[in-house]
This record gives structure tokens, C-alpha cells and sequence, in this order.
């Protein structure tokens, strides 16, 4: 006798029906153009009004996440070491954390940048989204818009900065072998000298990447004023050493040859890796969820957390970003073996509603 299809399963096979009758009547499309709303939940859709489509690279800012972090209590612990140790407290030190993309760089170093015992020790912090930083063919544009962002941060006036690229250019008429735009990196590296002098600040640049050409080591390097003692030359002349001044830069170079760029060991490059275990994985899919208004979990949680530690590769923003779609809900496997089908009657378990955690790979 073939038993009874509960409703549940009814409307999950109209929905498959419809789904590949449209899916055989239009193969020809490009699914690239299909609009990625119509498989997003109600929550995301309307979070999503007004905004514009993803972009590789997103204006970032030194605000909590905005929701929990998960998964990464040792990461957190390392980069507070990074900062708190009283070992090497006036020493300046500089950290790269390197990961591929969405694997929680920022929320990481946000959720330090805001820790209240970093807090305590640190002032000025500054947050440096690399998203924003002007960029042109002239190698050193880049690095005088970071320096220009920097000095603003710290209360520089625009008319100042505006006196110091006429002064610049002004200068550059003496024909002293300079460029203009040489003149002014000197000059705003100076300010920032002295305005980060005797501090012991915190600086972070999120997102750094090679056509920034923020591309130098800030530690003073003994070999590099041998080749040109000038001040104002290079980067590190702007970063006062002696305070305990500290720099986080955050990339995703994944052969690390611009982290090799940035700091002077390897010890000092922090390889951020996806993660592994899966109750980690799970809540934050859980509170996405939620947070996304899905009151109904998937109900079975077993097949859900291995089906998110595939497709996500265990990426936190590959996990909240499945969150957003349209949630299938799995049948139990073997339901004949039990010798009842979920959705026939009324009495069903904590398990099989969804309310019970995953076990830990």
C-alpha cells in the first residue's frame, strides 16, 4: 500500500513540479540575470531595500559587528596578546592578518579595535577603510590619501592639508630634484609625525591591497636609510617608535607577498583560516536566521550542518549570507523504519522540530 504523502510533502512537491516545469521551459536563460530576490526570505529582502548589489569591496568602519562572533575565542586572544603585552609595551609592533574573503578579518579586528581593555590602553584608535583611499596610475597618490584620512581622524583641518599640496607644489619650482606630490608625502608624514608623538595609539587598515601601494614595512630599517637618509623618504618616518604604538592591517593576499611587504617577520603575519567546527557554524546560521525573521528552523539539524559546512566551507559571511535564502525543510531520512511520517500526526519531538543543537564535528 503506498502510503499517505503528508501535506507537508504535497506542497513541497507542487513547489519541485513548478520549479522544474519553469526550470525545462526556460534552460536558455542566463541565470546570471535572473534577480538574485527571488530566492531570498522576506527578512533579507527587506533589509535590502535601497541598497545596491554586492561589491567586491565595501566601505568599512570601527563599529561592532552587530553580532556575535563565533568560533574564534583564540584568534581573539592571540591579537589582545598582540596588543596587551607588557613584554614589548613601548616597543612598536605591526600585525597582518591574512584570510580570504569572508572569513571575519574585520569583525575579528573590530570586535578588538572596541575591546574595553584595548581601550584603556590605547588613544588615539584609528580605523582606515582602504575602500575609500583615492587611487590613480602615481604611485604615491595612494599613500597620501591614507595619510590625508589619517591626519583628518586626528583633527587635522582640510585647509591645512589643502596649504600643505600649494606649499608642495610651490617648492617643487626650486628644482631640487623633488616632486611635488615627493614634497607633500614628506610634509604629511611629518604632521603625522607629530601627531602621533609620545602616543600610544592603535592604527588599523582594513582591506590593504597591492594597487593601494600601501606597501611598506613600517618598522625602521637600518638597510633602507643606508640607501637614503632623506626624512619624509619612506613611510615609517610618519609612525613615532618608542610609545608602543601598534598597527593591524588586514588583507586577503593568499600568496601573502604583500604581507611579507608589510611586516619584518613572519611570526608577525596571522593566517586567519575558515572554520571547523560545526556548532560554531550552526549558530551562527541559527542567529542569521532569526535575525533574518525565519521563526521555523530547518527540521532536521544533523543534515542542515553538514549541508552549511559544505556549501559555506565554514566562511562566517558565506554562512549568513545562506541564511538569507528561501530555508527548505528536510524530511527525516527512513521515516518507513520509525514506522511514522513526520506531519501525519501531532506528536513529534524536541529533535524533530529543530529545537535541539547539532552534535560537534
Amino acid at each position: 500500500m503506498t502510503p499517505e504523502i503528508p501535506k507537508q510533502g504535497e506542497a513541497f512537491i507542487t513547489r519541485f513540479t513548478q520549479k522544474y516545469e519553469d526550470w525545462v521551459n526556460n534552460r536558455n536563460i542566463n541565470h546570471e540575470d535572473v534577480p538574485k530576490r527571488n530566492y531570498l526570505s522576506a527578512g533579507a529582502l527587506n533589509k535590502r531595500k535601497g541598497e545596491p548589489d554586492e561589491n567586491d569591496r565595501v566601505e568599512t568602519n570601527s563599529e561592532l559587528p552587530g553580532h556575535k562572533i563565533h568560533g574564534f575565542d583564540n584568534e581573539i586572544k592571540s591579537l589582545k596578546n598582540f596588543l596587551l603585552d607588557h613584554k614589548v609595551y613601548n616597543e612598536f609592533k605591526s600585525l597582518v592578518v591574512v584570510g580570504e574573503y569572508g572569513v571575519g578579518k574585520t569583525a575579528l579586528c573590530k570586535t578588538i579595535f572596541n575591546d574595553e581593555d584595548v581601550k584603556s590602553v590605547y588613544a588615539p584608535r584609528i580605523w582606515v577603510s582602504m575602500h575609500s583611499i583615492e587611487r590613480s596610475e602615481e604611485r604615491l597618490d595612494g599613500k597620501i590619501s591614507v595619510l590625508k584620512k589619517i591626519l583628518t581622524v586626528l583633527g587635522v583641518e582640510v585647509s591645512i592639508l589643502d596649504k600643505i599640496k600649494k606649499d608642495a607644489v610651490d617648492e617643487c619650482k626650486s628644482n631640487d630634484g623633488e616632486s611635488a606630490k615627493e614634497k607633500e608625502l614628506s610634509a604629511l608624514l611629518y604632521a603625522l609625525h607629530l601627531n602621533l608623538r609620545w602616543k600610544k595609539y592603535l592604527i588599523v587598515f582594513d582591506d590593504v591591497r597591492e594597487e593601494d601601494n600601501w606597501n611598506e614595512m613600517l618598522q625602521d630599517d637600518v638597510e633602507k636609510l643606508k640607501k637614503d637618509k632623506r626624512w619624509g623618504k619612506y613611510l615609517s618616518d610618519g609612525f613615532p617608535k618608542g610609545s608602543g604604538g601598534r598597527v593591524i592591517y588586514t588583507t586577503r593576499d593568499e600568496n601573502k607577498n604583500l604581507a611579507k611587504k608589510l611586516v619584518a617577520e613572519e611570526h608577525e603575519i596571522h593566517r586567519l583560516w575558515p572554520l571547523t567546527d560545526s556548532l560554531s557554524v550552526w549558530r551562527i546560521y541559527d542567529e542569521a536566521r532569526i535575525e533574518n525573521g525565519e521563526d521555523d528552523p530547518p527540521r532536521n539539524d544533523k543534515k542542515c550542518i553538514e549541508e552549511l559546512m559544505n556549501k559555506s566551507r565554514g566562511l562566517p559571511l558565506a554562512v549568513r549570507l545562506l541564511s538569507t535564502l528561501l530555508p527548505v525543510f528536510l524530511d527525516d531520512e527512513n521515516t518507513e523504519q520509525n514506522g511514522s511520517i513526520h506531519g501525519s500526526d501531532n506528536t513529534t519531538t524536541a529533535e524533530e522540530n529543530g529545537t535541539t543543537q547539532p552534535p560537534t564535528a
